[in-house]
């Protein structure tokens, strides 16, 4: 029987979150969390290292307490191992639901035999759809591109793989792995996806604005995931919503508030996790540029940003630099 996970959560709201290397992490995600209430997925996690029980792996499993709905992704190249990384993950953490990436076109990823290298692969991507359903009962969603080059689409027979094999909702990025995260979005592959296809559709890639998102939604697709978007403006989920540009929807001073915010959620992380804190300074810092987008002396603030070194004085010029615009 399958799940109404994705079909329910989709239905009170439609946008998701992508999820993001470096970006998803719990303290991001609470900050989305105050600009919206639906699906939101984790950082990419491999399933050799959380079948194994590596210490480090285990720890992207981390959710802050009433962080729902959330969806932890796997990726990786064996069965067995999804089978196994499924079963630890519902032993060790609270677990809404799943998603295998299939999309990823990263040399990482690919070298691991995940990601984009899947979609070359149909039967080893078949058994591993089987091997995550037959490990759990809770539901699953798959993330995959329209194929390796334009060519060659090989979406029409993932989402029959999908379908017939238990997963409960298809996440396509519109683009190949050719595309990287360039070229054209291909709305017609999400309509005809959307057509053809009777699990939930959710479209990925380049939505950036109440226009985009409008564009990609009248395909027909359940739900529109937004990625690269939120990493400059995570606030980009009620501007959509509201019918506004993200670029002009939070005053300096608002964006300083949630740096403040985004800073306060990483401490609480980095006193559980103390080897996260110096990660999360520059993460901080990449987030501080991200905000200052279209603001006066961006330039220089950027420049200024990446050559201090000190946390505390980086601390400082960013609160200088939004408190005075």
């Amino acid at each position: 029987m399958k799940s109404d996970f994705f079909r329910s959560c989709l239905l009170k709201n439609d946008l998701a979150a992508a999820p993001m290397a470096g970006i998803s992490h719990p303290p991001f995600r609470r900050v989305l969390r105050g600009y919206f209430d639906g699906l939101i997925y984790s950082e990419m996690m491999s399933v050799e290292g959380i079948s194994r029980r590596n210490a480090e792996s285990m720890e992207y499993l981390d959710r802050a307490d009433g962080e729902y709905p959330l969806v932890f992704q796997f990726f990786g190249g064996r069965p067995q191992s999804f089978a196994e990384a499924v079963r630890v993950a519902e032993g060790s953490a609270a677990v809404d639901a799943f998603d295998i990436n299939m999309g990823c076109p990263v040399k990482k990823v690919l070298k691991a035999g995940g990601g984009c290298s899947l979609l070359e692969d149909l039967p080893r991507l078949r058994e591993i759809v089987k091997a995550v359903r037959g490990a759990t009962e809770k539901p699953f969603s798959i993330k995959i591109r329209v194929g390796v080059v334009s060519s060659r689409p090989v979406y029409g027979d993932i989402l029959d793989i999908a379908e017939g094999e238990g997963a409960d909702a298809v996440i396509i990025h519109a683009r190949t792995k050719a595309d990287m995260f360039g070229g054209t979005v291909r709305l017609d592959v999400l309509e005809d996806a959307a057509s053809r296809c009777g699990l939930p559709v959710i479209g990925n890639g380049g939505v950036v604005s109440p226009e985009t998102y409008k564009a990609m939604k009248s395909t027909g697709v359940a739900g529109v995931m937004i990625g690269r978007a939120m990493m400059k403006a995570p606030w980009i989920f009620e501007a959509v919503r509201k019918g506004a540009e993200p670029d002009g929807f939070l005053s300096p001073a608002e964006r300083l508030e949630l740096l403040k915010k985004l800073g306060g959620y990483m401490d609480e992380h980095a006193a559980l996790r103390p080897k996260k804190r110096l990660h999360y300074m520059h993460v901080l810092r990449k987030f501080a540029v991200w905000f200052s987008k279209g603001m006066d002396e961006a330039a220089s603030f950027r420049t200024r940003v990446y050559m201090t070194q000190d946390g505390e004085k980086v601390l400082r010029i960013i609160e200088d630099f939004f408190a005075s615009a």
